[in-house]
């Protein structure tokens, strides 16, 4: 997966940032009102700011910048996952796709994009409702319905049922994996978010809002193009499997005129 995301570094990241940028700057813009905008250490020597900023609580503006921020974050998700799976894919299969063309493809795919995100969400939600288990098991079960959205070109609801058959002989390993890069992208990002965090909260969010963006944008940039290339080469490693897709790569080549080796 690293080494996946170094050979597209470039494209990846700059898909990523067009919009994972400005979802973090408008959430930490709207935060700047935080404990009233003061300084973690202004406030442990004067009380009485903590106990205004507490009577005062969240204002009008910030309550309408989270809603925005969880709004845009909501459809930015699925669209960043879907352009770094077809990036991913193409170099996978030996090819090079650009950021154009590749938000090209995914804008085309964006509805079902969304709609598997949301039916997945859905269904994880119920599973959370029981225990975190009851969580796992759709999490694993949908793990590759992305790249069944981007390289079939399968709706949301066909997208799901094609992940659930290509994960079904391979239940636990693919959990596994989805367990592993999921505590590993959480740690990534815990790293590279907290000193900006601790930061933003000893100057204060009224400036330090700036800091928290940054410590947002970070670790987006990295964890959720990684998350999607995971899952991508999780998607064809099944069809490896299960279908002899990389047999059938070979006859394509040979097809081409490819020379056998």
């Amino acid at each position: 997966s690293f080494r996946l995301l170094k050979a597209n570094l470039g494209t990846i990241v700059l898909v990523a940032a067009v919009f994972l940028i400005p979802v973090n700057l408008v959430a930490a813009f709207f935060q700047r009102d935080l404990l009233g905008g003061h300084g973690f250490l202004r406030l442990m020597n004067d009380p009485s700011l903590l106990e205004e900023a507490a009577a005062t609580g969240p204002s009008n503006a910030a309550l309408l910048g989270t809603v925005i921020a969880v709004l845009a974050s909501i459809l930015v998700t699925p669209f960043v996952g879907g352009a770094v799976s077809r990036v991913v894919a193409s170099s996978y299969l030996g090819e090079e796709l650009g950021p154009g063309p590749a938000m090209r493809a995914t804008w085309l795919r964006f509805l079902a994009l969304l709609g598997a995100f949301f039916f997945t969400f859905l269904l994880k939600a119920v599973g959370l409702l029981f225990c975190l288990v009851g969580a796992l098991v759709p999490m694993t079960f949908f793990l590759v319905t992305t790249p069944a959205v981007m390289v079939e070109e399968l709706g949301p609801i066909q997208a799901m049922a094609r992940s659930v058959g290509l994960v079904r002989a391979r239940f636990w390993p693919v959990m596994g994996i989805g367990i592993v890069s999921g505590l590993l992208a959480s740690l990534l990002g815990n790293i590279l978010s907290t000193p900006f965090t601790f930061a933003a909260l000893a100057v204060g969010y009224r400036w330090g809002w700036i800091l928290a963006a940054i410590g947002g944008i970070l670790p987006a940039l990295v964890t959720t193009p990684f998350v999607a290339i995971v899952a991508t080469l999780v998607y064809f490693d099944l069809r490896i499997r299960n279908e002899g897709f990389d047999l059938q790569m070979i006859a394509a080549e040979l097809a081409r005129g490819a020379p056998a080796g």
